[in-house]
């Protein structure tokens, strides 16, 4: 029977991120709790069920998200986690979008419309070309544009990028409700993950 990451005592349960990863401080990187053991496993008697626990639901609950422009620059084209495009468009949304309501819409929709452009660009048989497409035609320009301090121009064209995935994937019908904005907690939002509050877990026996 396999043994998970969580129960493992390299796995800093206190450093989870918004992808559901923690980090190994055996082998420097990130992992789902729910991961199985790898070679340097060494179980955590001292953690006690509850934690575990609270760390599997954790990352299945953060890991259901979608940031499309993840799936593309990681999962598809093979950059690191930490590339400059996706760092440049974090902080980003942490300074600038999420400090200010009137972004707030802009955040929810990337939230629930995003997961759904991540999911039929990972299915896509092109998907390759889809992403190196994007890359070049969109997401440098916007990268770019941040790093100019011509932020409503890089909003401009980020909407521009998401209708028009939108439209070709068929999912311009989806809409996002009012209800939906003003439950969503802003400082929360634009990960892919729809999140109306931060709720603390309760352990499950």
């Amino acid at each position: 029977m396999s043994n998970y990451c969580g129960e493992c005592t390299y796995l800093d349960l206190n450093t989870g991120d918004i992808y559901g990863k923690f980090y190994c401080e055996r082998k420097w990187e990130r992992h789902l709790a729910t991961d199985t053991e790898c070679n340097s496993f060494c179980r955590a008697y001292s953690r006690d069920k509850c934690t575990i626990q609270n760390a599997y639901r954790y990352s299945d609950d953060h890991s259901k998200g979608g940031c499309y422009l993840t799936t593309m620059l990681c999962n598809i084209l093979g950059m690191p986690d930490n590339n400059i495009y996706l760092e440049t468009m974090r902080s980003f949304r942490k300074n600038i979008l999420q400090n200010d309501e009137k972004y707030k819409q802009l955040l929810v929709e990337y939230d629930i419309i995003g997961p759904k452009i991540a999911k039929a660009i990972n299915n896509d048989p092109l998907k390759e070309k889809i992403a190196e497409k994007q890359f070049k035609l969109n997401i440098i320009p916007i990268t770019n544009a941040i790093k100019n301090n011509n932020l409503e121009i890089a909003i401009s064209m980020y909407k521009n990028m998401t209708n028009s995935l939108k439209d070709f994937y068929g999912l311009g019908g989806i809409n996002i409700t009012n209800l939906e904005i003003k439950e969503a907690d802003i400082k929360e939002s634009g990960h892919g993950i729809y999140k109306i509050k931060k709720i603390t877990p309760k352990c499950v026996e």
